[in-house]
């Protein structure tokens, strides 16, 4: 499966040794807002990197979707056409 790209932005700007926290995620700075982007392969690591804004004491403003799956995951994101799921392939 695609790993999905997820970003997420918390309040302040990231020092050096708070962007350590999030080691192999790129972040940046702007405006006093930090922002996080990182590959995510599963729910359960998104939900790790959630956990660490949150065990640092950050006030999370935003989490987004910035990558999709590709054609061959299309099944795992519902349609717009129709309110049931395709069957997966």
């Amino acid at each position: 499966m695609t790993q999905l790209v997820y970003e997420l932005s918390f309040k302040g700007a990231a020092s050096e040794t708070l962007a350590e926290a999030f080691e192999g995620c790129c972040v940046r700075t702007d405006h006093g807002i930090t922002i996080v982007r990182s590959e995510v392969p599963d729910q359960a690591a998104l939900q790790g990197l959630l956990n660490r804004v949150h065990a640092l004491g950050l006030e999370l403003l935003d989490l987004r979707l910035v990558a999709e799956p590709d054609e061959a995951d299309a099944w795992a994101i519902p349609s717009t056409e129709s309110s049931e799921f395709p069957e997966p392939q």
